[in-house]
């Protein structure tokens, strides 16, 4: 079948929209303007893709609100079967995604196997790969063959596309520390003790960021802090769009298992990730080659949850109290004299 019109859903959080870029890239090469694509997207996530030039469309869809029970759900679907897709590719897995795929009305549904009624799409492949971006390539291969030859290179994964003002400012160090899972986050004293180095023995600012959840805990940070002038507190302050920016004119990301890692990877910045409970084997870490993952391999117990948990289930977080701020800093210090 010639693709010509073409939806890729995924409504999960920001780190797996970003986590899409690559199929788009890799979809825009093999067929150029003979595609159009549509996005469906998590409600609040349109910013990520406005501005990318592969992207036709961005649909939204509001699954914790209109869209959370059957009526905004069946207007949804009636609203997607107007658009007559030629193909519909679920990147998703939940059940109510997968309502959406099997009655979207396209002549090619295409979705993993571990997908919500994915017995009735056209074709399915199992969720295998070392990393979330090889997982989402398996369905293109769906698609066509030609893009078996075609893999996603770490060296050169994806690009994020975002028109900011300001230029790149070469003296920024971005900490993002927190996550919605509570026991992905880094100690604060570990977070604490590491701005101070870099504070006391470089000339590089540090602009903390995050959501509203995130600012009592980074304030407590900023509060360790001896010299706090080079400091700065963007929690709950950001859209999507300035984050992306202020990530994109940055030197450095630190950050847990969380979407700013992705967001780093797309503008080609280096970024450190801190592991606890969740490992790479889950295939969320950042697919750069500019990318460091600091983690303790010698605790058993990792992984104790594909988002590990609000509290540690065998209550001491060894996973992330092992982890000092000086093994992060000397990372952090080889990356910088490089910048």
């Amino acid at each position: 079948m010639k693709v010509k019109k073409m939806a890729i859903l995924q409504t999960a959080f920001l780190g797996d929209a970003i986590l899409v870029s690559p199929m788009l890239e890799t979809l825009h090469n093999e067929y150029g303007s003979n595609i159009d694509i549509t996005l469906i997207l998590k409600k609040g996530l349109e910013d990520i893709f406005k501005s990318n030039p592969y992207v036709s469309s961005i649909i939204t869809f509001d699954k914790r609100g209109r869209g959370r029970n059957f009526t905004g759900l069946v207007k949804f679907i009636s609203q997607i079967r107007k658009q007559k897709f030629d193909t519909f590719i679920n990147v998703h897995r939940s059940w109510r995604s997968g309502l959406v795929t099997i009655f979207s009305g396209a002549k090619l549904k295409i979705g993993f196997k571990e997908a919500g009624f994915s017995f009735l799409f056209d074709k399915t492949v199992k969720r295998q790969g070392l990393h979330e971006v090889l997982k989402n390539h398996k369905l293109l291969e769906l698609l066509d063959d030609e893009f078996k030859n075609c893999k996603p290179d770490i060296k050169n994964t994806y690009k994020l596309h975002v028109d900011c003002n300001s230029q790149k400012d070469g003296k920024t160090i971005i900490i993002a520390p927190g996550s919605r899972w509570l026991t992905k986050r880094w100690t604060l004293q570990g977070y604490a003790d590491l701005s101070n180095m870099i504070i006391s023995q470089t000339d590089f600012n540090i602009v903390y960021t995050g959501d509203n959840n995130d600012t009592d805990f980074v304030e407590k940070i900023i509060s360790e802090v001896t010299n706090k002038s080079r400091l700065k507190n963007t929690c709950g302050k950001l859209s999507i769009k300035e984050l992306l920016c202020l990530i994109k004119k940055s030197s450095l990301v630190i950050t847990n298992d969380s979407a700013p890692q992705h967001i780093a990877v797309g503008f080609n910045i280096p970024v450190v990730s801190i592991f606890g409970p969740t490992t790479k084997d889950l295939g969320y870490y950042p697919y750069s080659d500019k990318a460091v993952v600091i983690e303790n391999p010698n605790i058993k117990c990792r992984p104790c949850g594909k988002h590990g948990h609000m509290k540690c289930p065998r209550g001491g977080h060894e996973c992330m109290n092992s982890i000092s701020a000086d093994m992060v800093y000397k990372t952090v210090s080889a990356i910088i004299k490089n910048t």
